[in-house]
């Protein structure tokens, strides 16, 4: 006699920050689907966004949360994503916030290229706190350090552009893909 088990319905989740970025995405939700399939999960909904990751006004992510939070009728016991950092680089609070709003809906989540936060029934509480405040604390000093960077070679732009009298250009040019096909 065989036990046939069946497949854990799980959800993907993957962002980016840009329009530019497409083939980014494209990659993460290719490397979420080799994840599942690896693990024999059954992708039940895929959410994909282009949003910063440093704001909570994120449809998609917004709309997982909702689904994941549904006592009757959930498509999905789990989540997957790529990174902490495609959930969010609000720092700790926010990260924590993202991720106890799983758990409290009775999620397991999951991570293809941070397995150390994956979390499920069996994950003591203790150690998946200690775990995401830290990988948090770290995306957090990141993004400060990006955000640092980027306004100190703005400012560098802008002192030569006042030197030379040249046209102070900033930026990626502003072009939007219409179709973000992912399939």
């Amino acid at each position: 006699m065989s036990s046939i088990t069946t497949p854990l319905p799980v959800a993907i989740y993957s962002r980016v920050s840009r329009p530019d970025e497409v083939q980014i995405l494209r990659n993460q939700v290719r490397a979420l689907r080799e994840f599942c399939a690896a693990r024999r999960f059954l992708i039940a909904r895929e959410f994909t966004e282009v949003a910063s990751g440093g704001t909570d006004s994120r449809s998609a992510l917004n709309d997982l949360l909702s689904q994941a939070s549904l006592r009757r009728g959930r498509p999905f016991e789990g989540v997957v994503f790529t990174s902490l950092s495609r959930v969010t680089r609000g720092g700790v609070g926010s990260a924590l916030e993202i991720l106890r709003r799983l758990e409290q809906a009775g999620c397991s989540w999951w991570f293809t290229e941070q397995p150390i936060l994956d979390f499920d029934s069996s994950t003591p509480k203790l150690a998946k706190d200690i775990l995401l405040a830290v990988i948090a604390a770290v995306d957090e000093d990141y993004r400060a350090r990006i955000s640092r960077a980027t306004r100190a070679a703005y400012q560098r732009r802008k002192n030569l552009a006042a030197i030379t009298g040249c046209e102070l250009r900033w930026g990626r040019p502003k072009r939007v893909d219409s179709a973000l096909q992912l399939r």
